[in-house]
């Protein structure tokens, strides 16, 4: 079985591409390709990523998104013009969540503006009673 599920932040916005399949039946097929930036402990694992005919992910995921992802994993061969055979590990999304509120347009193509984001890793968002309770003026 070859089954991965990853979570992590874009390093990019991600790169999209129609490709015209071979057979007529197919039609043209959408292409997302983008790397997955994940904390493994104290090192990050950077996961180049494609999901096949998932054309709406370029419109809610931008550099920095954070996402979860299902899919399976191959590896990729080839051979460079100096004859240096290389290979990578890719992984093929089947299902991508978005963990990130939807930023808008306006702020992505604005940033100055900046995304609001929510806490910051070992930041105390527990709130107490006594901040939940109307605070009282000594009279």
């Amino acid at each position: 079985m070859n089954q991965t599920i990853i979570s992590g932040h874009l390093t990019a916005d991600i790169e999209t591409r129609e490709i015209k399949a071979r057979e007529k039946a197919n039609g043209v097929q959408h292409l997302s390709k983008f790397t997955l930036a994940c904390n493994d402990g104290e090192r990050v694992v950077f996961m180049p990523v494609e999901a096949w005919n998932m054309p709406h992910l370029a419109e809610h995921l931008f550099k920095g998104s954070k996402a979860l992802l299902a899919g399976s994993l191959k590896q990729e061969h080839w051979e460079t013009d100096a004859g240096d055979k290389r290979s990578r590990i890719v992984l093929t999304a089947h299902k991508v969540d978005f963990l990130d509120p939807a930023p808008s347009r306006e702020s992505h193509s604005h940033p100055e503006r900046g995304l609001q984001r929510g806490p910051q890793r070992g930041q105390d968002t527990r709130r107490t009673r006594s901040q939940d309770r109307p605070s009282r003026s000594a009279a």
